[in-house]
């Protein structure tokens, strides 16, 4: 069975460093969106938190104006206002300091006098009107968010049109400052409200919530650069996964087509049936041998299709024995029977257990044919030699013996008996003499004239001598050769002489009428001649006798005709082969080149 082509498997490998490409990507595209959102939520900590530091100093500052005037109460100072606002959850300190950097007010009151920590360095913006921001180090790793101005506290006068409010640290009213009694206490007035050294609050915020929600953000950005590398190598993975069982596959599916294609074009004949006696495959050899198609054994039950001998050995094999190249013999649709080596082995699986068998059948007709063929030229060789050297030996004695006869012939009266002998001894002197030309002919190598022949002229003339000998004896003549065929180098005259001797034995094969049929066609570079007769046939045991010299199943036959035909087929490079049945008549089967061997030419430069 041959594996379908469209099976779905990966066929085209995709590169490792796709998937590394893209993670990097990723991983980047990731790293770019965090770094951006870090700045970006930076960004918009620092405009809230200034905002918010620049909104509570407004509020700070007008809550001090507030209480200045008096409107908070007697008991309300600057001291309680900034304890109480710094008692909020995201407000860790607010700091008045002068510009030398002594505290002159703070939400911790042991704090007031001492020098301002940390102070403003040369890269810090000095204290404006307008609000200003920087981040300090706390105590410990704690950052604050600081955002500072000139302290500014500002009265609308009573009284004054729009626009004409003073400051408290510039305005006098009758010599003194119009602060409300005990707003400011324990303080210097002066340094606080002085216009000309205008001191700095300093609100500090903790950042600490957002600084987590920035490692939040970070290690969120962290996560999903791991899992990114995660799946990218997870990717990588099972690219290589994919790709070792995409590979694996079709190494299975080259090595089941490999396997296959080797046994179906095996020249032995396979049969595997499993462990339900089913036939599970089996190549065309097989099914050749077996005489069916390849559809009639598949799937049967091996009794259905395999001869009952074949199944004796398959008990064997089940009983432990082994059966290995045992040779037997297979019926045909011919009659004929097929000689074969059976070979029968277990399958077993991979865990050990019995899966079915396997029938291998080798067809030995081949082999047995050159057998045939190698005895027969061994026994030509054999007879040509004897041949050689007796019709040396005996052509001068009959030469002798036919000039007595002829001589004591002309002594005798013409009506006389002892004339009329010694002609009949002269006549069969003649007779030996012939059947020692005859096989001196056969003894020595055959010279070959070849000329570019017309076959189907010189089948035609064969057919035309026989005419007159095949009409009398009722035989029909069928000729079957095709009229186009390719000149062939042959040596008209021997060819000739072939083809009669076969024709005559075929009309001798047929007393009593019947037909002859000629066909002849060209395959590849040979010519195929095919000579049926329907007469009595050859039995089995004389087919493999009749090329031998002196071999005849005739009274008057000579025995050398076939066996010169061989010879001169031979000759030509060909093969002439025999089919018969007892009383069905006799195929005779030709196959000569079209182009002969030049003297000194070997088959390679013809090919």
């Amino acid at each position: 069975m041959m594996p379908d082509n469209k099976t779905p498997y990966l066929n085209r490998s995709i590169s490792p460093w796709v998937i590394i490409g893209i993670s990097v990507v990723l991983v980047g595209v990731v790293v770019t969106q965090a770094a951006m959102n870090y700045n970006r939520e930076k960004k918009y900590m620092g405009q809230i938190l200034s905002e918010k530091g620049a909104a509570l100093i407004r509020s700070f500052e007008a809550g001090t104006i507030t209480g200045m005037m008096g409107r908070m109460g007697s008991e309300a100072h600057l001291q309680t206002l900034m304890e109480e606002t710094a008692a909020q959850e995201d407000i860790s300190y607010i700091i008045i300091a002068d510009q030398s950097g002594i505290v002159l007010a703070h939400n911790q009151k042991d704090k007031i006098g001492t020098p301002f920590t940390p102070p403003l360095s040369k890269d810090d913006a000095q204290p404006s009107d307008h609000p200003q921001w920087r981040t300090v180090k706390g105590q410990g790793s704690k950052d604050y968010f600081e955002v500072y101005k000139t302290f500014l506290p500002e009265l609308k006068g009573r009284g004054q049109g729009k626009g004409s409010g003073r400051h408290m640290m510039g305005g006098h009213m009758g010599g003194s400052h119009p602060c409300a009694p005990g707003w400011i206490k324990g303080l210097s007035r002066q340094r606080l409200l002085d216009p000309e050294t205008r001191p700095a609050i300093f609100i500090g915020m903790d950042i600490e919530p957002f600084e987590h929600a920035r490692k939040e953000d970070i290690q969120n950005s962290i996560i999903s650069i791991a899992l990114i590398l995660f799946l990218g190598l997870g990717g990588i993975v099972s690219l290589f996964w994919a790709q070792n069982h995409a590979r694996s596959r079709r190494l299975l599916m080259d090595t089941r087509v490999f396997a296959t294609e080797l046994v179906t074009s095996l020249p032995m004949g396979i049969v595997a049936v499993d462990d339900a006696a089913k036939v599970i495959y089996v190549n065309e050899t097989a099914a050749i041998l077996l005489g069916k198609e390849l559809d009639q054994i598949k799937g049967k039950k091996a009794a259905q299709v395999l001869p009952p001998f074949l199944l004796t050995r398959l008990d064997q094999v089940d009983n432990g024995g082994f059966v290995s190249e045992q040779e037997l013999k297979l019926p045909s649709h011919t009659g004929r029977a097929i000689p074969v080596t059976v070979t029968i082995t277990k399958i077993a699986g991979a865990q050990g257990n019995f899966i079915g068998h396997v029938f291998i059948l080798k067809d030995l007709s081949r082999i047995r044919a050159l057998e045939l063929e190698i005895k027969q030229k061994e026994k030509l060789a054999a007879v040509g030699i004897l041949a050689a050297g007796v019709a040396h030996e005996v052509r001068n004695p009959l030469s002798s013996i036919k000039g007595y006869a002829t001589y004591f012939s002309s002594l005798f009266d013409p009506k006389s008996d002892n004339k009329k002998a010694a002609n009949i001894m002269a006549e069969e002197v003649d007779r030996v003499n012939r059947v020692i030309s005859e096989l001196l002919e056969f003894a020595r190598p055959i010279q070959l004239e070849l000329k570019k022949t017309r076959i189907c002229e010189l089948v035609d003339k064969a057919l035309r001598l026989i005419k007159y000998e095949a009409d009398p004896a009722g035989i029909k003549i069928i000729s079957s050769v095709e009229p186009d065929l390719p000149e062939a180098e042959v040596d008209k005259d021997r060819l000739t002489q072939v083809l009669l001797n076969i024709f005559i034995n075929a009309i001798q094969a047929m007393p009593s009428g019947g037909t002859l049929t000629v066909s002849v066609k060209a395959m590849e570079s040979r010519l195929q001649f095919e000579i049926l007769d329907t007469g009595s046939g050859i039995s089995a045991e004389d087919q493999a006798n009749i090329f031998n010299p002196y071999f005849t199943t005739k009274k008057r036959g000579t025995g050398l005709g076939l066996a010169i035909a061989f010879k001169i087929i031979e000759s030509h490079g060909g093969t002439i082969t025999i089919e018969s049945l007892k009383n069905k008549g006799t195929t005779f089967m030709i196959s000569i080149p079209l182009k002969q061997n030049k003297p000194g030419q070997n088959k390679e430069e013809l090919i």
